[in-house]
């Protein structure tokens, strides 16, 4: 057994499906322990030094130059081994790959994959309009702003942008250290420490930084923390200058993410709390972030202006299972997960990517659920109002949870999302600035400046929070593993959520994709036990597939996601096994999915691709130009309906749509090759050969080119060019029946008969259906006077028409 297989016997608990990540991290625990015990031995030393000083000079000694000095050495240990701890965390995230909304936010947005040149697009549209939606009344430039540089530096790398994701979350911590420094001054330093600490590895966050996507969320806490901080600076020290920190802060917060709108109530609470301030700085203050707040909601209004759409913007009953369920009960069902909300914070033993319908039910005010977590809600708002006028820290720990809590509560009004562990990144704060200060106060630990809590007076308390520490520690390394890959996330999801219809269709993708890892790896391969290996792993991936999308749909009948990917897998597995009636069942399929989403772009295109290759030509152009419709960047759409006005021999129009094609992805190679057909078709030799050859420089493995091109050779009479570029095809690609077809009647020119008859019989295994080497074999024979041997090839070419 490994040392990772013991491992997950012995700690069930940390589950961790990478050990040497952990040992990774262990290295940097190692390092921050170091640093800890130095500045730990240090304070230590600090407090003998001036312990028999009296109970009023150290708010003297605090303010002298000399130990402002000392304090900033020793803090600087402090510092450095927060950011070490948090980076240490997520060291394992760096060779993730893409999972979940990273595609649509980030790898498959236009926008964001054109570089530098993508920056204009990313701050004049909304945030998916890169990736195809138009529908999406959500403006977050400053993350796909630095998508898009980092895709100019490294293009299609997760690595980098994991690496920075933990970068900006360690030095959140920093920050977060160092402003609850500020704001606890009062207080011992430990307590600014021990609630950064536990909120670096609270395990909650584990999505938010493990997830590329969710650099809005890391970006937007940053710059509100810096808006905090410099807002603090500016009533210590009375520098205007600040406000233009906090100016500049603030706005970068909301471009980021909106919810950054809930601090323009938690900062005039923090000064409350925190500072005295007069009524001219109260105004200054809010002019630097109500100022910013109206740019940032007049631009977002400028940009969905363009989207009329956006005005009709509706939610899934996937996504948020109560949207439009009637007030009472969205109120009763909203409540019931703020409590839900509490547990996963207090004891965060399971993260999940994705909680939807049905994994939770929806409520009444009757449900003692529902009951439960509304009293707790409102002993919490009534303890914290209690609390205001002796600015007690416990209080506004509940004040700041309730206020960042609120947007994503669903009860001032319905969002995209019915819950997620995200939704908790900045709410959590306050939970664990609340929970720290009410542990010291329920077992009456003087935490003040004068007697400060230390590791040595109080050894159960810090032990207990020790232990804490490192169980949130080894839960976040063991989530963040996990978020390594969809196929590693969705699998260990699924089974913690199987009451999810969204999970099951997660999940059937993951499988699906790794069916279409096993088919690529047939390209080029030349072993045909490798190859039939590979089909083995391929179909049963996909059969896999089909049955988690079968149970999505059993959750939710009306799951139009579920039927198109069901449509999907049976077309491909009717295409690859030559069973045609599996393409009767997907175009059922795909019917089924247009019944409850007529709109969606990818299921139109993939219909109209069956009714293209049964030679219905007419019906496919219609369903694709709904495809373009409803998606007018769905490049695929276009190619498409390239192809279907080449066949009807409409070149002009077949030329516009590849054209279109090629625009919105300069990198299709297929459509340079089909653009050769057409040149083909029209007679024009010489530039179909120049787009065959655009198609083959951009996929040296692009089979069909290669075989288009020697058919072009053969009408231009050049038998020798076509044969070696045949042979080129079937190099790229040995077990594809045409290559062998196309090779045999080249020999068939060089009058080779006997070669080419091997050559038809070898397209034959490969392609048992292929009716063109049969009439190839019946030729020979006939030729040869060979009668039964050229009845039986043409009854085996009558019974294929049938």
């Amino acid at each position: 057994m490994t040392s990772s297989g013991i491992f997950k016997i012995a700690y069930p608990y940390f589950s961790l499906p990478d050990f040497d990540s952990f040992l990774i991290s262990l290295k940097y625990f190692y390092i921050f322990a170091r640093i800890f015990k130095s500045s730990i031995i240090s304070m230590k030393n600090n407090y003998k030094k001036t312990k028999n000083v009296s109970k009023k000079q150290p708010s003297i000694i605090e303010t002298t130059p000399h130990a402002i000095v000392k304090k900033k050495k020793s803090d600087r240990w402090f510092y450095v081994g927060i950011f070490l701890f948090a980076f240490a965390l997520y060291a394992n995230t760096f060779h993730h790959q893409w999972v979940l909304d990273d595609y649509g936010a980030y790898k498959l947005n236009i926008y964001v994959t054109k570089g530098f040149d993508g920056f204009k697009d990313i701050m004049t549209k909304t945030y998916r309009h890169g990736s195809g939606f138009y529908t999406d009344n959500l403006y977050r430039p400053v993350s796909q702003l630095m998508f898009a540089t980092e895709w100019q530096l490294s293009p299609d790398n997760p690595e980098l942008s994991h690496i920075v994701n933990v970068i900006f979350y360690a030095l959140s911590c920093v920050l977060l250290f160092s402003l609850l420094r500020k704001l606890f001054n009062r207080y011992t330093r430990w307590i600014p420490l021990i609630i950064t600490l536990l909120y670096a590895a609270h395990p909650i966050h584990t999505e938010v930084v493990a997830n590329i996507k969710s650099r809005d969320e890391i970006i937007s806490f940053l710059f509100i923390l810096i808006t905090i901080h410099s807002i603090i600076l500016y009533i210590d020290k009375k520098k205007t200058g600040y406000l233009f920190s906090s100016f500049i802060g603030f706005l970068v917060a909301l471009f980021s993410k909106e919810s950054a709108i809930t601090f323009l109530a938690v900062i005039p609470l923090t000064l409350y709390f925190f500072r005295k301030a007069n009524l001219k700085e109260y105004i200054l203050i809010m002019a630097s972030i109500v100022i910013p707040t109206i740019l940032y909601l007049l631009a977002r209004q400028t940009v969905l202006s363009n989207y009329p759409s956006s005005q009709n913007f509706t939610v899934s009953i996937m996504d948020n299972y109560f949207y439009n369920s009637d007030l009472l009960t969205g109120w009763a069902t909203a409540i019931m997960l703020l409590g839900r909300y509490l547990i996963n914070l207090l004891v965060p033993y399971q993260q999940v990517c994705d909680y939807s319908y049905s994994q939770f039910p929806l409520t009444h005010f009757t449900d003692p659920s529902t009951l439960i977590s509304l009293v707790i809600h409102l002993a919490l708002l009534v303890y914290a109002i209690m609390g205001i006028r002796k600015k007690n820290p416990v209080a506004y720990g509940i004040f700041f949870y309730i206020i960042t809590m609120s947007i994503f509560s669903n009860l001032l009004y319905r969002i995209g999302s019915s819950f997620a562990d995200r939704f908790l990144f900045v709410p959590s704060l306050g939970f664990l600035i609340a929970a720290v200060f009410a542990l010291f106060k329920i077992l009456k630990i003087d935490i003040s400046t004068e007697a400060p809590y230390t590791l040595k007076n109080h050894p159960i308390v810090t032990l207990a929070l020790m232990v804490i520490l490192l169980l949130y520690s080894g839960k976040t390394v063991a989530r963040s593993a996990e978020w390594v890959d969809q196929f590693t996330l969705f699998g260990a999801d699924v089974r913690k959520v199987p009451k999810s219809a969204h999970m099951h269709l997660y999940w059937g993708l993951a499988l699906r994709d790794k069916g279409t890892e096993y088919e690529e790896k047939n390209k080029g391969e030349t072993n045909w036990n490798k190859v039939q290996e590979n089909d083995k792993h391929y179909y049963d991936s996909y059969w896999k597939a089909i049955a988690e999308f079968k149970k999505g749909a059993e959750i939710y009948p009306k799951y139009s996601d579920c039927y198109e990917q069901l449509g999907l897998l049976y077309d491909q597995i009717g295409v690859k096994s030559g069973n045609m009636a599996y393409r009767d069942t997907a175009e059922h399929y795909f019917l089924q999915s247009l019944k409850y989403l007529p709109t969606k772009a990818t299921t139109n295109s993939n219909i109209a691709k069956i009714y293209y290759e049964r030679g219905d030509v007419q019906t496919s152009k219609t369903y694709y130009l709904n495809a373009i419709k409803y998606d007018p960047i769905f490049s695929d759409g276009y190619f498409n309906l390239g192809s279907c006005y080449g066949k009807l021999e409409k070149y002009d129009s077949s030329f516009y749509y590849y054209q279109k094609c090629i625009e919105l992805d300069p990198k299709r190679a297929d459509a340079y090759s089909f653009m050769g057909l057409n040149y083909t078709n029209l007679g024009k030799l010489d530039s179909a050969i120049i787009f065959y050859d655009k198609a083959i420089a951009l996929d040296p493995l692009l089979y069909s080119a290669y075989i288009l091109k020697a058919r072009t050779f053969l009408l231009l009479k050049e038998v020798d060019k076509a044969k070696k570029l045949t042979e080129e095809a079937i190099s790229t690609n040995p077990f594809m029946a045409e290559g062998y077809l196309l090779l045999g009647q080249i020999e068939m020119i060089k009058q080779n008969t006997d070669t080419a008859l091997k050559l038809f019989t070898r397209c034959s295994e490969l392609a048992p259906n292929a009716a063109n080497a049969y009439i190839e074999k019946y030729k020979i024979f006939e030729n040869r006077r060979q009668i039964d041997s050229a009845q039986y090839y043409y009854n085996k070419v009558m019974q294929l028409k049938k």
